[in-house]
């Protein structure tokens, strides 16, 4: 089964940036290429148990050097939409089908 959304929590925007085009950069995630380059759409949270206080459509994913190994970095083209938390997982990262 493919991985529509990708939810994650991100406290206090760390390592995110925001960029002129209305979109903004998430940060760096450790998930699988499968899961990555199948998602459409991306949503940070402070926690679990909050809506997502940034999301919207992935632009764009690349693989980038983060501490000691590789992580995805995705573009993600801001929207209002604001998402629940799905993904039962222990852990900072949930998925959406």
């Amino acid at each position: 089964m493919k991985v529509k959304r990708l939810h994650f929590v991100c406290r206090n925007n760390l390592n995110v940036r925001e960029i002129e085009t209305g979109a903004f950069v998430s940060g760096y995630w450790k998930v699988s290429s499968d899961v990555a380059l199948s998602a459409e759409f991306l949503a940070l949270h402070q926690s679990k148990n909050e809506p997502s206080y940034q999301q919207g459509r992935i632009i764009t994913r690349e693989l980038a050097d983060y501490e000691s190994g590789k992580r995805y970095v995705f573009t993600v083209q801001s929207s209002s939409e604001v998402f629940e938390w799905e993904g039962d997982g222990a852990g900072e990262k949930g998925y959406g089908y």
